[in-house]
């Protein structure tokens, strides 16, 4: 057992050197906003479209619009520690400070003026 534990920790290094890499923003932009679409298309589309689709729930902003209603960094914020704003059937999401950052990062990437 003690030699498996022994062999692993490069593997463990690695992973903690990969995690500092991207914490550092070190990411191409490209790769962060595709990670940040493939959370918004696991877990948010279905009511809120992707990408230029329109919302499926009428009180439920198309992801293009979220930020003309709510702060990036408040809503960052929020994704990190677990969502649970508005409407009443809006699930708690808890995404972590990398799923936050990738999420906000494709949602600035689509974002459009309000509809008038």
């Amino acid at each position: 057992m003690r030699y498996l534990m022994i062999a692993a920790v490069p593997f463990i290094l690695a992973g903690c050197e990969a995690m500092e890499v991207r914490e550092s923003q070190k990411v191409p932009l490209e790769q962060q906003i595709a990670e940040g679409r493939g959370v918004a298309s696991a877990v948010c589309a279905n009511c809120h479209g992707l990408d230029q689709e329109d919302a499926s729930r009428a009180d439920a902003p198309a992801l293009r619009h979220v930020l003309n209603n709510y702060d990036a960094d408040t809503l960052h914020t929020y994704f990190e520690e677990g969502l649970k704003v508005g409407h009443p059937d809006m699930p708690q999401f808890h995404f972590g400070p990398l799923g936050s950052d990738v999420l906000l990062t494709y949602l600035k990437s689509i974002q459009e003026p309000a509809d008038s």
